[in-house]
């Protein structure tokens, strides 16, 4: 799992290859070797610097999610989920105030722990490989970085160029990542250790991080005046136009960075840690996680990952939400605030109605507040055609019904698909909203409310 050499210099090279993985991912056994690694070569008195790099073609491809075991389930909390993943960050934190300088040197793809881990050494360089990308895409999945990357990503590029990445997860080329100043260097693929080596050898490499210097402040404005201000405010807007509340790792990403560059490292870690926690509780990371990672590698795995939007299942999903959109024309709402209504809460796929030129917005408070309701009223719809499919078998599994919902029928993410909003809401009352709704149930769901079941079991988040 980690090997480690020191050459002639005092320089250790700490080369991570994870047995039995197609790539280095992170888990607790890493982390727990990691530390120790890390503890053994800060007391050896020949160590003078320490190079991290993978005997693989990636560095680290993220964090393995098996490690939500033990976080979330019956007798957990936040707290639990806050504690747990402080061992990650304690082992990150050992390493960046060794006292010796630590430089990362990848290969290739970085993302998620994995940058977070790069971010935590002094330097970092990158070969030069068209392949690799780095970023921090834990938002995809509902939740935040839980290993320090919402408090050194701002610290090391600034608030402004650390929040779009943050909040949408996007992936950088080696190129953009060293145009940011996440990267150092990028070097050719065959001189990767030694540029490391120069770096250390010549010096140019601190044994303390940027941070933990007295008076440090994050590239930009200062993160009190004015003009930070409104790069939050105007992130906060950009959040609540496209997230629609949906998502709550959009906001609790935006205040952890918020509070925690107030603070210093340590307790801003801190902060990060609470706010993980209590993501990872929530209903939209747990079905976010199944769905869009568990589910689809499963798919994939099975040769079922491709939706097909003409198939039984999205049609039957597109038949339902417009069928519903029309009864509620019927009842009175008029096609914008229908169509507003499916965008609040998240459909790609508007229903089709005749509607004028674009859909306006309402400055009407009782308006608004009925906009959430009434898209719920679309998304029961759909959910219940999901689960008919279900039923007659179109779909193989409540998996596939969920994947294959948001790919080609336009089902919002956030619930992780329509079989799991049945789920998130409770069989019985998702029945019993239905039947407010003068919705036809299927038998086999309406069994399941009588029975109490679901479609998925409560450990398949953690699976």
């Amino acid at each position: 799992m980690l090997t480690s050499e020191i050459d002639s210099g005092g320089i250790a090279l700490l080369t991570i290859d994870m047995p039995g993985r197609s790539m280095n991912v992170i888990d607790w056994a890493f982390t727990e070797a990691l530390r120790e690694e890390i503890a053994r070569l800060t007391a050896d008195p020949q160590v003078t610097g320490i190079i991290i790099a993978s005997g693989r073609d990636s560095f680290i491809a993220g964090a393995d999610l098996a490690i939500m075991n033990g976080m979330t389930g019956p007798g957990t909390s936040p707290a639990t989920a806050s504690e747990r993943i402080r061992a990650m960050t304690d082992a990150f934190r050992a390493l960046e105030t060794c006292g010796k300088p630590v430089v990362a040197a990848a290969y290739g793809t970085a993302l998620g722990g994995g940058l977070e881990l790069m971010l935590a050494c002094h330097h970092r360089i990158a070969a030069r490989n068209p392949k690799a990308v780095f970023g921090l895409p834990e938002v995809t999945l509902g939740i935040l970085p839980g290993a320090g990357g919402t408090q050194r990503l701002p610290r090391v590029i600034g608030i402004e160029a650390a929040l779009p990445l943050l909040l949408e997860g996007r992936r950088l080329s080696a190129d953009e990542a060293l145009s940011l100043g996440i990267l150092d260097e990028l070097t050719e693929p065959d001189d990767l250790i030694a540029t490391a080596r120069r770096a250390l050898t010549e010096g140019r490499v601190p044994a303390t991080a940027p941070w933990d210097a007295k008076g440090f402040a994050p590239p930009g404005p200062p993160v009190t005046s004015e003009a930070a201000s409104n790069v939050f405010l105007f992130a906060n807007a950009k959040v609540r136009a496209s997230g629609h509340r949906n998502y709550p790792a959009l906001e609790a990403i935006l205040s952890c960075v918020y509070e925690g560059l107030r603070l210093p490292i340590d307790k801003a870690l801190k902060v990060e840690r609470q706010y993980f926690g209590h993501l990872v509780h929530g209903d939209v990371a747990q079905a976010m996680i199944r769905t869009q990672f568990f589910a689809r590698q499963a798919l994939t795995r099975e040769g079922r990952s491709r939706a097909d939007k003409d198939g039984a299942l999205a049609t039957a999903c597109r038949n339902a939400l417009d069928a519903e959109a029309l009864r509620m024309q019927a009842e009175g709402m008029s096609p914008a605030f229908i169509r507003n209504a499916a965008e609040a809460v998240g459909l790609s796929t508007l229903p089709a109605l005749p509607v004028d030129a674009a859909l306006p917005s309402t400055d009407d408070a009782r308006e608004r507040a009925a906009l959430r309701p009434a898209g719920m009223r679309l998304l029961r719809a759909m959910a219940l055609a999901a689960a008919a499919t279900l039923d007659r078998g179109d779909v193989a599994s409540a998996s596939e019904a969920d994947v294959h919902a948001i790919d080609a029928a336009g089902f919002p993410v956030w619930t992780g698909g329509p079989l799991s909003l049945i789920d998130m809401q409770g069989a019985a009352e998702f029945v019993a909203a239905c039947r407010a709704d003068k919705l036809e149930v299927p038998v086999g769901l309406a069994a399941m409310a009588r029975d109490g079941g679901r479609f998925h079991s409560t450990k398949e988040a953690a699976a």
